[in-house]
């Protein structure tokens, strides 16, 4: 259970970024582009055929060895990774795996990572500089060893295929000993800039800010309702006139224990984070995590109620009612035991919180983080206690449309999960369908609680957000109606061999695609469907080899070619011999891209 819960930690982030999108009626509508490279040695303004010209574009790019220089060091049933990050570079925090999980009982708190956005695969953490990871060993046997596997990426616009390194361990019974090598680097300086230092900072400051919010949104639905009549009663049961003062206090401490319940489980979560990264990518993953983000959202509709077994209500109840109101210690172990018997439709919610947190593994933050959605939950039961109970609103419909509201997020948090297997295209038309909707569900919901100001107020929201919606999804919805380049798939050296000898002197070009290569998206987006560019390729035989999956076939298509990273586009002539010095390696913008065809074709023919 703890590692299912786990595997989707990373994308209850979305649920967070969704809801903020919201909170800013789409503020930054529409994604930014990526910086635009532009290779250094460009063939933009050739004249003649030279090799200088075509000086392969690999040189921009380091080694994967070099760009990311890896060692390590066991101690005793603890083993220390190493990475020192060359400049420009960064490892993926989600991209860490270790086979086979069961030599690691562990991994220790991470460094702080920095956010980094992808416009294609959304929000990450990665790190830059230098980086150690400590992982706690289960008992080692002779001959044991242990393979870790990282990705990382260049800000120029390389991304580098998985990269793994088996390491030989030694037994860990008997007396620590320290594995051959020793650190290439000295790491005991911490490795953070005061850029990244405040980036942490005010990152920190708005994720608790927004899940106050979300806190905030939960107080107002049925499920938490029942506490507002249990900090009443314990505001109602003091003997004598109660004190404004006296009242804050009881209503504080009540949230107190309250807030124990959510960030205790927040840091168990925490601290089982990291094990189960690796499974994120998996579509049979991502596919059970999106259904049960539907069933979930089902659940806020009303589907069905999700809450504790009424035995186990019984038992917390009974406990609850031996504690007398009115002492510290006894509303504080109310407000502990209310937080679990009085908010069971929260599982939805705090679920998403929760898996969001788990993907830092920080334990520090990941409380604080629990602490505030807590805190923005009790801040209308703070009111109210201080208000002695005068200000407790009575149930209606409104309540059930906050729950609406979040059921759709939950289902945002579906569709984020799942638009990563589905083609750009039909994942923008779904998102347009999906925001359309929900629009119309949120006016509907909302209406009949409204006077005309209140609609008056709803109505230019709901324009802002669907405006907002559109310009977001316009670059894929256009990508509808232009014509996309048509690519011949290959999915092994023998057939790409093949197939540029059948070529019968036509130029061919092969792209080396992968699904992880946010670069690899671009070409797709902006160059490949860019007009110029498609005339340019139109006698061209267009190839494309998926080489996602790490596996000897492509291994060896990678390899025989030696292929720094993705993206990485090979020309042929045709005679059939690759042009080196004329690969592509990185991404490259429609208008660079076709000066450097009409320089290659035009020399050539």
């Amino acid at each position: 259970m703890r590692g299912f819960l786990i595997t989707y930690n990373g994308l209850a982030r979305r649920l967070a970024k969704m809801y903020s999108i919201l909170r800013t009626l789409f503020k930054q509508a529409g994604m930014a582009l990526l910086a635009l490279v532009t290779l250094s040695m460009s063939v933009a303004h050739a004249q003649a055929f030279d090799i200088n010209q075509y000086a392969s574009n690999d040189s921009d790019f380091l080694p994967v060895d070099q760009a990311f220089a890896f060692d390590f060091e066991q101690q005793g049933d603890e083993l220390t990774l190493y990475f020192e990050i060359a400049d420009g570079y960064y490892l993926y925090q989600h991209r860490f795996s270790y086979q086979p999980e069961g030599l690691i009982y562990g991994v220790q708190p991470l460094p702080t990572a920095d956010e980094h956005h992808d416009e294609f695969f959304g929000e990450t953490f990665i790190y830059r500089n230098r980086l150690a990871i400590t992982l706690e060993l289960a008992p080692i046997r002779e001959n044991t060893s242990l393979t870790v596997t990282y990705q990382g990426c260049a800000d120029a616009g390389l991304c580098y295929a998985p990269t793994s390194k088996e390491i030989p361990l030694q037994p860990t019974s008997g007396a620590s000993s320290g594995s051959s090598a020793t650190p290439l680097t000295d790491f005991s300086e911490p490795a953070s800039g005061p850029f990244s230092d405040l980036l942490s900072s005010d990152n920190l400051v708005w994720v608790m800010a927004v899940f106050v919010l979300l806190g905030l949104g939960l107080a107002f639905t049925p499920c938490v309702f029942p506490m507002y009549p249990i900090i009443v009663g314990i505001i109602g049961g003091q003997k004598g006139k109660l004190s404004t003062r006296r009242g804050f206090m009881l209503s504080f401490v009540y949230v107190q224990g309250m807030a124990l319940t959510y960030t205790t489980l927040g840091v168990i979560v925490a601290l089982a984070g990291m094990q189960y990264q690796a499974m994120l990518q998996h579509p049979a993953v991502l596919l059970t995590l999106a259904v049960l983000f539907v069933v979930l959202a089902a659940g806020m509709f009303g589907a069905f109620n999700m809450q504790l077994p009424a035995s186990w209500q019984a038992k917390l109840n009974s406990i609850s009612q031996q504690q007398k109101g009115g002492a510290y210690g006894g509303v504080f172990a109310m407000g502990a035991l209310s937080g679990l018997v009085a908010s069971p439709c929260t599982t939805a919610p705090l679920s998403g919180v929760l898996l969001f947190i788990a993907q830092s593994g920080d334990v520090v933050n990941g409380a604080l983080i629990l602490y505030a959605l807590s805190i923005g939950m009790g801040l209308p039961l703070i009111l109210i206690g201080t208000s002695g109970g005068k200000l407790l609103p009575k149930a209606g419909a409104w309540m059930n449309s906050v729950k609406i509201v979040f059921g759709l997020l939950l289902l945002a948090v579906a569709l984020f999960l799942i638009e990563r297997l589905l083609p750009m295209v039909l994942a923008g038309v779904i998102w347009l369908i999906f925001i359309a909707a929900s629009l119309l569900i949120i006016a509907r919901s909302f209406w009949p609680q409204l006077k005309t100001r209140g609609r008056l107020v709803l109505s230019a929201i709901l324009i802002v957000i669907a405006a907002a919606g559109a310009i977001w999804q316009k670059p894929f919805i256009q990508s509808a109606f232009i014509e996309h380049l048509e690519f011949e798939p290959v999915t092994s050296l023998e057939a790409l061999q093949t197939r540029v000898s059948a070529a019968e002197g036509q130029w061919v070009m092969l792209d080396l695609y992968a699904d992880w290569c946010v670069a690899c998206k671009e070409f797709e987006v902006y160059t490949f469907t860019d007009p110029g560019v498609q005339a340019q390729l139109e006698d061209v035989v267009v190839l494309q080899a998926d080489v996602t999956a790490t596996n000897a076939t492509n291994t060896q298509l990678l390899s025989e070619y030696q292929v720094v990273g993705l993206p990485t586009i090979l020309f042929f002539d045709p005679a059939g011999n690759e042009i080196q010095n004329a690969r592509v390696t990185g991404f490259m913008n429609a208008s660079e891209f076709q000066k450097h065809l009409e320089s290659l074709m035009n020399k050539e023919n």
